[in-house]
């Protein structure tokens, strides 16, 4: 029986014992997949535990000796040209014991296996295993309840952003939203399709600080204006004034709901009671939960903007809280990245689009009124340009994520796309989309942005990609300020604390390596390498192929703009090697990691001495 059904629909009351063994066992197949995956790339398996058997077109046969003679886990794989990454098949890993041998769909037995062998402590181990646990769990939710339309292509995007139900592909800890029960990941997962009504606040301005672009204030009224209906605006004003002395001196911030009920109304009480925060209640606006989960998309009115709010959640490994520091950076970024863009005559004519955080407001309570520092970063939201504001008569948009989706019949949502404009053609006009304002910020301006798949939008006519548009600037540039071509931005400082426990978190860098690998690792080592490998798979379009397109690509724009000919130097973007992110080595092991070495897919298919650098 197929275990996938139709999407629950707004607030759909759905237990997970509901969950049928084989949605659990689908997702099982995946989450053991992508693990063994992960620890083979990132050479977190002891010496001689693993043997690959090379095979004819770059498949392989991988045997995991767990206890020699007694137990091993066999599997097939595939090399992927770019970055010589080891792709487990799914479906594909056995486990024999003692001679007995079935397949393996059970991740939990699987780490019970190899987890003594791993890196890291026993508190490391420990959350290890409740992130596999919980994704396993989520995406055997998503398989069962999640959208079963396998036509998201035609969607609008808003809805094709909260319909996909793949995540990271690469990830082995992909959905693991620790902190979520599974009925609240249900009524607030993205995949189920459920509205999601934030819960307005009103904070005093002792304690919150707001930025915004283009106004003196320091929020913008036009654009809170803009997310609330006149009817719950009416109702806020009238209980800020009743509940105020000053209702001018407050700030208007919306919070998730799950947010609310477990972390601030328990945490602000005190606050509450002394007049300092106002509950106003939840407005007439219903949203959809993007990918990101805590960034929701209006649907009641598609022009509004997106509201992105700090959730005190663990997802792929990161805490999904929002700190003061970025939040106040978001619109003075995107002012910044707006500015540069609008001055770039390539950046203009390819139609890139930036979708501004246009304002932050962020609450920060006093030590003794937190003194475990549970509500840091806890209380905070971005304003952020929705992308169907900026699309002309023919353009749709569509997650870049969705272009190696497959729906629940087994067919790739582009199918239709590829069939239509032919594999070439198509892929030309994909890669030209794609690649050349993210690589043309960097090497022509110095500013790397992290475009991996859910901060990129793919916009296209009829399946035909046209151009791209940008998101996430609060904490996803980089860039050296020496090597600017604009003034940089005037940016609050990252406190030594965040920098401390977030040492992968900053905006100003020094090394011109670390400037390119983190436009390199979204960009090629995400969207396009995982797209290279499915057109492969999917639709026997050769990787090498794709990697040579893209090579000639960048060749031509190269020699038509010399300041990036210059940037190609300075930032090395042909160096033979990149860092990759090791995701799961950094689950395992405490220390900060700078990443590994893996080869550069174009460093293969263009040559340093083809570019000539002005004089």
């Amino acid at each position: 029986m197929n275990p996938m059904k139709p999407a629950a629909g707004f607030d759909a009351p759905l237990a997970s014992s509901q969950i049928d063994f084989s949605a659990w066992a689908a997702a099982g197949r995946r989450v053991i997949a992508q693990l063994i995956t992960a620890l083979i790339h990132e050479s977190l398996l002891p010496d001689g535990m693993v043997s690959i058997q090379a095979e004819p077109r770059r498949e392989a046969e991988i045997v995991v000796e767990v206890v020699p003679g007694s137990l091993r886990y066999r599997a097939r794989a595939h090399h992927t040209l770019a970055y010589n990454r080891l792709l487990i098949t799914e479906g594909s890993i056995r486990r024999v014991s003692n001679g007995e041998e079935e397949e393996a769909d059970d991740p939990m037995r699987l780490l019970a296996d190899i987890l003594p062998r791993l890196p890291g402590t026993v508190e490391t181990h420990a959350r290890f295993a409740e992130e596999i646990l919980q994704t396993w769990s989520n995406h055997a939710q998503a398989l069962c309840f999640g959208a079963a339309n396998c036509r998201l292509a035609s969607l609008p995007y808003e809805e094709a952003e909260s319909a996909l139900t793949d995540g990271h592909r690469y990830h082995p800890c992909f959905k693991s939203r620790i902190g979520f029960s599974p009925q609240e990941n249900l009524s607030y997962g993205p995949e189920f399709g459920n509205a999601v009504r934030p819960i307005w606040l009103a904070v005093h301005e002792d304690l919150a600080a707001s930025r915004a672009i283009g106004t003196e204030e320091s929020q913008d009224r036009g654009l809170l204006a803009g997310s609330i209906d006149e009817s719950s605006r009416r109702e806020f004003a009238a209980k800020l004034a009743s509940a105020a002395g000053r209702p001018g001196a407050y700030h208007w911030l919306p919070v998730h709901p799950w947010q609310w009920e477990r972390i601030i109304e328990p945490g602000t009480f005190q606050q509450r009671k002394a007049g300092l925060i106002v509950l106003l209640g939840e407005s007439g606006r219903h949203y959809l939960a993007q990918q990101s989960i805590r960034t929701l998309s209006d649907i009641s009115d598609r022009r509004a903007p997106s509201l992105k709010l700090s959730l005190s959640i663990r997802n792929t490994s990161t805490a999904r809280t929002l700190a003061r520091h970025t939040v106040l950076n978001a619109p003075v970024i995107s002012a910044w990245l707006e500015g540069v863009a609008s001055s770039d005559r390539f950046l203009t004519e390819a139609g890139a689009i930036f979708l501004l955080e246009r304002m932050g407001s962020a609450v920060t309570l006093p030590r003794d009124a937190d003194p475990l520092g549970r509500l840091a970063g806890a209380l905070a939201a971005i304003w952020r340009d929705p992308v169907g504001r900026f699309l002309a008569d023919g353009e749709r948009a569509m997650p870049f994520s969705l272009l190696t989706h497959v729906g629940h019949d087994g067919r790739p949502a582009i199918a239709d796309w590829f069939s239509r404009h032919g594999a070439e053609a198509w892929t030309s006009g994909l890669l030209r989309a794609a690649m050349r304002p993210v690589v043309h910020l960097l090497l022509a301006h110095g500013i790397a942005v992290e475009s991996h798949q859910q901060n990129m939008i793919l916009v296209h006519r009829d399946g035909w990609p046209t151009r791209v548009a940008l998101k996430d600037f609060h904490d996803g540039v980089r860039f050296i300020p020496s090597k600017l071509r604009a003034p940089r931005p005037d940016l609050v400082p990252t406190p030594a604390e965040h920098a401390r426990v977030n040492p992968n978190s900053y905006v100003e860098a020094s090394d011109p390596e670390d400037v390119r690998d983190f436009m390199f690792d979204a960009l090629f080592g995400v969207n396009l390498a995982e797209l290279a490998w499915f057109l492969d798979h999917h639709f026997g379009f050769r990787e090498r192929r794709f990697w040579l397109l893209a090579a000639d690509i960048l060749r031509n724009y190269l020699q038509e703009n010399d300041s990036a000919r210059a940037g190609v130097t300075a930032f090395r973007l042909l160096d033979p090697t990149v860092a990759v992110e090791d995701l799961a080595r950094r689950r395992l092991e405490t220390d900060a990691l700078s990443g590994r070495r893996a080869p550069n897919p174009l460093a293969a298919f263009i040559r340093a001495d083809e570019i000539r650098v002005p004089s």
